[in-house]
């Protein structure tokens, strides 16, 4: 993949999340539950409702993968609003194989609310396993590996204000060979690029 490079920067991001904030409140009611999916949808989804006209209340979900990559899940927090009779808008950071929001569909269906819709940051459509409903689509994501605002990485990223495309493998190595002088370049250069915007400024310093 080569270098890490910037896939979209702050004013990318803001301006995106500006125009689904307005798609969303067209389609809530007043009074509506949002609930977000910890930990990496906290970025987008404060911003989120700050640009949805509405009458909200929050809450948050939490799941934790029994194994890596195996789509079973187990629930580590449940919503402690009462959803049922209540409309609620699920908040996801990124939708691929639909198995993790399928359960979560589910899960909230058997609270009783009366209708569940989907918002996503990304959307990685070819990846779907299961065909599950997503309403409302920041960015198809066709990038295989991204980290920063909210999507992380060995828990690292989640604070940067942009999303970087990089080589999963390549970054790996580079958090390895931390305890080495220069090990962390790939880190530094993805904060930088993180932090710099869109544009030119997206090349990684020479």
């Amino acid at each position: 993949m080569g270098a890490p490079r910037l896939l979209l920067g702050s004013d990318d991001l803001a301006r995106r999340v500006k125009e689904l904030g307005a798609e969303v409140a067209e389609g809530l009611d007043d009074g509506a539950v949002v609930v977000g999916v910890l930990r990496g949808c906290l970025p987008f989804l404060a911003d989120l409702v700050r640009a949805v006209d509405r009458r909200l209340e929050i809450d948050f979900l939490s799941l934790s993968a029994f194994a890596p990559d195996s789509g079973r899940v187990r629930l580590t927090r449940d919503v402690g609003l009462d959803v049922s009779g209540r409309q609620v808008l699920l908040v996801e950071d990124m939708v691929d194989t639909g198995l993790r929001l399928d359960f979560l569909l589910r899960h909230l269906r058997n609270h009783e609310a009366s209708e569940v819709r989907v918002c996503t940051l990304f959307d990685r459509v070819d990846r779907r396993v299961l065909p599950v409903p997503v309403d409302y689509v920041g960015f198809v994501l066709e990038e295989p590996f991204v980290v920063g605002y909210g999507l992380d990485h060995r828990g690292l990223f989640r604070n940067l204000p942009g999303i970087v495309t990089l080589d999963q493998a390549q970054l790996e190595a580079d958090l390895d060979s931390c305890s080495e002088p220069g090990g962390d370049a790939m880190v530094d250069d993805i904060r930088t690029l993180a932090r710099a915007g869109s544009g030119d400024e997206s090349r990684v310093p020479a």
